[in-house]
C-alpha cells in the first residue's frame, strides 16, 4: 500500500446527518462532532474511554466480523500524543456540506464528487485557499454522529487505520497539525437493509494555512444530562466571551453561536478570559495563547461567578508571573507530538510543502441490486455477521495514495 508523501496531510471521508449552519457557526449536531474530534485530539485517553463505553450491539457485531482487537485499538488511541484542537471554519464547512449533499443526491460514496471534483477542488472553490495541508473523512452509512466517530476511531476494515490517523495525526507536531475543520451532515432517512446510503452522511474537511493565528475555541453549555460533556441541545447562544491581554490591556470579544460554540483569534500572550450573559459573569479564567489553538469550555450549569461584567475586567499588569494555561474540562493541554519523516517519494522541490492524501479506490454510482458494492469501497457499515453482503465489505480496505 502506498504511503503519503508528507506527514502533514491525510485524507479520509466521514459522514453525518445534514444540519444547517446557525449564526455563521455549526449546528448542534456538528458542534457535538467538533467536540468529539477535539476530545480525540486533545485528550486521547478520554477518547479511548469514550469509544469503548459507547459500543452498541450492532457495532460489536461489526467489530467481531472484522476481527478488530478492541483492547489494542483502545490502547493505541490512549497512547497517542495530544494535539491542539481544531477550529470551525465556514469555508471548509461549506465544502463538506456540499459533498455530503452531493453524495445523498446522487446515491454514491467517494472522495470524487459527481462532477469529478477532488476534495482539494471543493475546499478551494469554497474559499479555503493556500492550504499547506488538508484532509477529508467521509462515511455514508452512519447511524448517528456517535456511530460515525466510532467507525473512524475503530477504523474497522481499514488495514492502515487511515481514518483514525487523520483524526489523531500520529507523528505530526503540534505546529504542523491541522488547525481548521468543517463538518457537513445530511440525514437521508435511508436504511442499511434497503441498500441505500445513510441514514446519516458525514463529511469532515480538515486544513491548515500558513501563518494562521492561534484561536481560543470552546463551547458554552448547560450540562443538563450530567454527562460532563456537551450534547446537542445543551448549547447556550449569545454568551459573551471577552479576552483581556494581561500585559497590554487590549481586549478581543465574541459571542457564542446558537450551538454554544465560539472561536476567537488571539495574538500570543496571557489573557483573562471572561464568559458572561446579560452582564453577569459566568466564569473567568487565565489562559495562555501561543502559536496553536487552545480550548476553553464554560459550563453554565455550574455555579456562576455572579459579578457584574463591568467590574470583571482586569487592569494590565506587566510584572506578574505568567499564568498557566487553563485546560478545558476533560481536555488536556496540547503538547507537541514528535515529527515523522516520510519514507516514500521525495518531497517537492517547490517552496510549498509537498503533501498527499489517502483516498479509496474510485467508485461511485447509483445503488442497484444488492448493497454489496455500495458498502464495499469506503464505508465501514454496522452489520451483523449473518448479513449476506458482509464478505464484500472487506474491499473497503482498498486505498491508494494520491499526490495533491
Amino acid at each position: 500500500m502506498a504511503r503519503p508523501t508528507s506527514r502533514r496531510s491525510l485524507r479520509f471521508e466521514n459522514l453525518e446527518d445534514r444540519q444547517m449552519l446557525s449564526s455563521g457557526g455549526p449546528s448542534s449536531q456538528a458542534q457535538y462532532m467538533l467536540q468529539l474530534i477535539n476530545m480525540a485530539r486533545t485528550n486521547p485517553q478520554a477518547a479511548a474511554q469514550w469509544v469503548s463505553n459507547n459500543v452498541t450491539p450492532e457495532v460489536t457485531s461489526t467489530l467481531k466480523h472484522y476481527n478488530v482487537d478492541v483492547n489494542a485499538v483502545k490502547q493505541t488511541i490512549a497512547n497517542s500524543n495530544p494535539l491542539p484542537p481544531v477550529a470551525w471554519n465556514s469555508n471548509l464547512a461549506s465544502a463538506a456540506q456540499g459533498h455530503s449533499q452531493d453524495m445523498a443526491d446522487n446515491q454514491y460514496q467517494s472522495h470524487t464528487g459527481s462532477d469529478g471534483s477532488s476534495s482539494d477542488d471543493r475546499i478551494k472553490s469554497a474559499g479555503y485557499t493556500n492550504a499547506n495541508s488538508s484532509g477529508e473523512n467521509a462515511y455514508a452509512y452512519a447511524g448517528s454522529v456517535d456511530n460515525a466517530m466510532e467507525a473512524f476511531l475503530y477504523d474497522w476494515g481499514v488495514s492502515d487505520a487511515g481514518h483514525r490517523r487523520n483524526l489523531l495525526q500520529p507523528g505530526v507536531s503540534a505546529n504542523d497539525s491541522f488547525r481548521d475543520v468543517g463538518i457537513g451532515i445530511v440525514n437521508t432517512g435511508g436504511k442499511l437493509a434497503t441498500g441505500k446510503i445513510g441514514p446519516v452522511i458525514v463529511t469532515q474537511d480538515f486544513g491548515s494555512q500558513p501563518n494562521a493565528q492561534a484561536q481560543l475555541v470552546g463551547v458554552a453549555y448547560s450540562d443538563n444530562d450530567g454527562s460532563q460533556f456537551y450534547t446537542p441541545g445543551e448549547g447556550a447562544g449569545n454568551v459573551r466571551i471577552d479576552a483581556v491581554n494581561l500585559d497590554n490591556g487590549s481586549t478581543a470579544s465574541t459571542t457564542t453561536w446558537d450551538s454554544g460554540g465560539y472561536e476567537l483569534p488571539l495574538a500570543p500572550g496571557r489573557y483573562k478570559v471572561t464568559a458572561s450573559q446579560n452582564n453577569v459573569v459566568i466564569q473567568d479564567v487565565n489562559v495562555t495563547i501561543g502559536t496553536v489553538n487552545v480550548e476553553q469550555d464554560f459550563v453554565l450549569s455550574n455555579p456562576w461567578n455572579g459579578r457584574s461584567l463591568t467590574s470583571a475586567a482586569p487592569a494590565a499588569v506587566r510584572t506578574v508571573a505568567a499564568a498557566a494555561a487553563v485546560a478545558p474540562k476533560a481536555v488536556a493541554v496540547p503538547t507537541a507530538a514528535p515529527a515523522s519523516t516520510p519514507t516514500t517519494t521525495a518531497a517537492s522541490t517547490t517552496a510549498a510543502p509537498n503533501f498527499a492524501f489517502f483516498a479509496p479506490s474510485d467508485w461511485k454510482g447509483p445503488v442497484s441490486g444488492t448493497p454489496t458494492v455500495q458498502a464495499a469501497k469506503l464505508a465501514p457499515t454496522t452489520v451483523t455477521p449473518t448479513v449476506s453482503y458482509q464478505p464484500a465489505l472487506a474491499n473497503w480496505t482498498t486505498w491508494k495514495a494520491k499526490s495533491v
